[in-house]
């Protein structure tokens, strides 16, 4: 019996690359497909980070704070106290200083925020006077004086109004950040909780020696060397900022130097911004002299210098730096989203997924990436 041959090809098309010819059409349809999936995502996830900042910040917030308590915890249950007790009592403990630096804090923004308008004004007078001065010695009679109306009355009073309103929008954004305080200690106490009990039920799921234990432990030690060192090192510099500003007579010293230690998380950039405020006042107050207005400026300047450059390297350690480019991004991200919290909290989020990829083999390279 005779088998019936096979189609004869179409001519001048190759079997083989009639077969590959369908698959080769639908890559470009699959490839377009990923990246608009991925785009679907990324936008979502802004939504959710955006929509749900009242819970997440907190949450992060609970996050820091259960890495540095968790080994004051274990050691209180070593001893023999009950968990909930032992939860409590770190919590308290850690607490106590916070919540006097909160009540400071409080107490001194107020003032502050009713002196603000005596230093716009006298700083508009001082930027006034060197106008003036600078437009004497440039362009002719109508054109120079076209310029200074342009610079005194438009831009000048622009630049300051708006400044203004920023900082009196960080101050609100503080006090809010302030106000989930009860909220993060809540979540707090339920991290610590889970966590005690966390090593006892990972051991009963997936066994005593399973290598994701030890990735875990490792990430969070890691992570909290880093927390350590780094509130150490922004305490620090908080301490020379007041004591500093102090010596030289600088008004609501203690308030910028309390400002300085949340912004030295922010790296390079939160230094200056912490600096900006007191050197203004120093320039503006007329109890003070151009050459001591001078010395705080080179003053502030040394501290951020030695403690960034000597300090913060040798003590936070080069395990958890990030790229300057990443670090960048990320605050320009995080602030987009959470405003000026989030630019605070960017370097730890960015150095806790830095860490975390590190310890996962499949995510190793991306840890690589943000390296600094």
């Amino acid at each position: 019996m005779e088998t019936p041959a096979d189609p004869a090809p179409e001519p001048g098309l190759d079997p083989a690359h009639r077969e590959t010819r369908p698959l080769a059409a639908v890559r470009p349809a699959l490839r377009a497909s990923s990246v608009a999936h991925r785009l679907i995502t990324l936008v979502l996830g802004g939504f959710v980070l955006v929509y749900f900042q009242p819970i997440l910040v907190p949450l992060v917030l609970a996050l820091l704070l259960a890495f540095l308590l968790l080994p004051v915890v274990r050691a209180l249950v070593k001893r023999g106290w009950p968990t909930g007790l032992a939860i409590v009592v770190s919590e308290g403990v850690a607490m106590l200083p916070l919540l006097g630096l909160i009540l400071f804090f409080i107490s001194t923004a107020g003032p502050l925020s009713q002196e603000l308008p005596k230093y716009q004004t006298r700083l508009v007078f001082e930027a006034n006077a060197l106008i003036d001065w600078a437009m004497e010695r440039v362009g002719d009679g109508p054109a120079r004086e076209q310029l200074r109306q342009e610079l005194t009355q438009d831009l000048l009073p622009r630049i300051l109004n708006e400044s203004a309103r920023m900082a009196q929008r960080t101050l609100g954004t503080a006090t809010a950040a302030l106000g989930s305080f009860a909220l993060t200690l809540l979540l707090t106490g339920f991290i610590l909780a889970e966590a005690a009990r966390f090593r006892e039920k990972f051991t009963e799921a997936y066994g005593k020696d399973h290598a994701l234990l030890g990735a875990l432990v490792g990430i969070g030690r890691d992570v909290r060397v880093y927390l350590v060192a780094k509130s150490f090192i922004s305490a620090l510099t908080g301490l020379c900022v007041w004591l500093f500003l102090w010596v030289c007579g600088v008004d609501f010293a203690a308030f910028w130097g309390l400002l300085a230690f949340p912004l030295n998380f922010v790296p390079t950039v939160g230094a200056i911004v912490a600096s900006l405020p007191p050197v203004l006042v120093a320039l503006v107050d007329p109890a003070m002299s151009g050459w001591m207005a001078a010395f705080v400026i080179i003053g502030l300047m040394a501290i951020n210098g030695v403690i960034g450059a000597w300090l913060d390297p040798r003590y936070v350690g080069q395990a958890v730096k990030v790229s300057p480019l990443v670090v960048f991004l990320s605050m320009l991200v995080w602030g987009a989203l959470w405003g000026p919290v989030g630019m605070i909290l960017a370097v730890p989020i960015m150095v806790s997924i830095k860490v975390i990829c590190a310890r996962i083999p499949a995510l190793e390279p991306i840890a690589t990436l943000m390296k600094g």
